[in-house]
This record gives structure tokens, sequence and C-alpha cells, in this order.
């Protein structure tokens, strides 16, 4: 599910500079001394090869001598090589106890690494409350990821109560800091009036850009045809809610195919057409029972 870089996890941390400050020679003395920020910095440049050979070994054994002293962004990055490290066995079991290192020390990339972890049941048991809990400690933090996932867990009452109020203020986070997938949820807990009636310009906002990234998505479509069927967020216009409505029932969208089979009859943004009513009525009987029978 998640594919970051570690260089973009450490240019957040604020490495870079770090890392050029002292040469190769000046941090292999260092390291073998015991400094732990040297044994940090001489291992990131063996993973990636930056003036020495690439080597992701001997990097892990510098770093996890960095973190064995305790300094906590050495403690991350040891977590996330377990988990994701590349050209090193992975051990999610080991990558859950680093990252609890550096969650306890207020890490909040670690604290929304290890309730991942705890969602999914993957390298601790299952646990949804302890899941919860980190994701809000990250989330408070900025973590975009984690605030979605909090959201999320709001929205559906996984390890918390459910509360849409909290669901929609996390996703707005999210959403605010550039991250996608909240979009979707926040879009639908807005158009169900979660949100009040103010917040149906912001539903319908958002399913115009879900649809610019996402043209043949047949809910989006559906829940814009609704919008402008009911002037939810926007004038009503019956020819566009028709426009809308037919490209969603075109693939085979149930719902919309109903709603387009009462347009026909009714003459709403379309011809009246009882022919094309029962046309349509007819597939959204058949789509609706292979959706709930499957044959």
């Amino acid at each position: 599910m998640r594919t970051l870089k570690l260089c973009m996890l450490l240019l957040t941390l604020g490495c870079a500079g770090m890392l050029m400050a002292a040469s190769v020679a000046e941090l292999q003395r260092n390291a073998n001394a015991g400094n732990a920020q040297a044994q940090y910095e001489l291992g990131i440049k063996y993973y990636y090869g930056e003036e020495v050979g690439k080597n992701t070994v001997t990097a892990r054994t510098w770093l996890e001598k960095a973190a064995n002293q305790g300094l906590t962004e050495a403690e991350y990055v040891m977590g996330y090589l377990y988990r994701y490290g590349e050209d090193l066995p992975h051990d999610d079991n080991i990558a859950a106890g680093w990252y609890r290192k550096a969650a306890t020390k207020g890490h909040a990339k670690a604290q929304g690494e290890l309730a991942y972890m705890y969602y999914k049941g993957e390298g601790v048991e299952k646990n949804y409350e302890t899941s919860a809990s980190w994701y809000l400690k990250s989330a408070e933090a900025g973590v975009a990821f984690s605030q979605h996932s909090i959201g999320y867990m709001y929205m559906n009452g996984e390890g918390v109560e459910k509360d849409y109020g909290k669901a929609i203020y996390w996703f707005r986070k999210s959403v605010a800091q550039g991250y996608e997938n909240s979009k979707k949820h926040l879009a639908g807990l807005l158009f169900d009036g979660e949100g009040g009636q103010e917040a149906y310009p912001e539903a319908f906002k958002l399913l115009q850009e879900l649809l610019e990234k996402d043209g043949e998505n047949d809910e989006y479509q559906y829940l814009l045809a609704i919008m402008y069927l009911e002037g939810k967020g926007v004038a009503a216009n019956y020819p566009l809610a028709a426009y809308w409505m037919k490209k969603s029932a075109e693939q085979d969208h149930f719902d919309a195919q109903y709603e387009l089979a009462h347009m026909y009859y009714n003459g709403i943004g379309v011809k009246k057409d009882s022919t094309m009513g029962d046309y349509w009525y007819g597939l959204a009987e058949e789509n609706e029972y292979y959706w709930y029978y499957g044959w």
C-alpha cells in the first residue's frame, strides 16, 4: 500500500544538510568512535552509495548502531528498512519494534507506521483501538496519511466511536495537504449532508476535482448528476443532470439507471420517452439482481 522513498523521508526529517556537512573520512572516524549521529549519516551514505560504494548491509549495520544508542531518526529508519528496505530481508515483527521505539519518543511518521501495522495486524496483533490511538497522535502532528486514516476510522467506527463530524475534520486536514484519497470520503460525507447544507458546494467542488482525475468513475458521475438534479451545492440543471446520469448508467450503475428511467418517464432533462424509461428500468433491475446475487 505504501511506496514512500527513504530519501523523501529523510528530507522531511531535515537531514539533507547534515549528510553533506562532513567528509566520509570524518564520518568514519566519528562513527568508529561511537558517535551516533555520525553512524546514522554514514549508514545513509552507504545505503545510497553517496561518496562510497553502495552497500545496504553495511548501511544497516551503521544505522543499527545509531539506533541502539537511542537516536530517534535511526530507530525510525531501521523500522522502515525492516519493512520496506531495498535489498534487505524484511521482518514486520522487528520493524514494529523499531517503530515503537521512535513512536514513543514522539516521532510522528513512526507513529503513523505503527498505527498502520496495528490496523492490518502485520508484525503485531491486530488492534483497532491501539491503531486509532497512534494514528491520532500522528495526525495531530500533521502527517497527512494519518489524518486520512483516523478520519476513515471515525467514519466507520473502527477503534473509536463513529463520529462523522470528526471524520470530516480529519479528511479536510488531509485534503488540505494534497492527500487525494481523502477527497472521495469527504465528498461522500458532505454529499450525504453530514456537514450541513452549507457544505454542499464543497461536496460539488470535490466531485468535480475527482472527475477531472477519474472521469470514468460511475459513482462520481452519479453523485454529480444527483447534485445537478436536486440543486445541492449548485443551481439545479436538468440537462446536465441527465448528461452525467447517462454516463453513469452506461457503466451499469443501477442507481443511475433507475434515476435515468425516472427522468425519461417524466421528461426531466430529456425528452419524455416511456420506451427509453422501460429500457433503463429493465437494465437497472437486472444489474441490481446481479449485484446482490451474482448470478
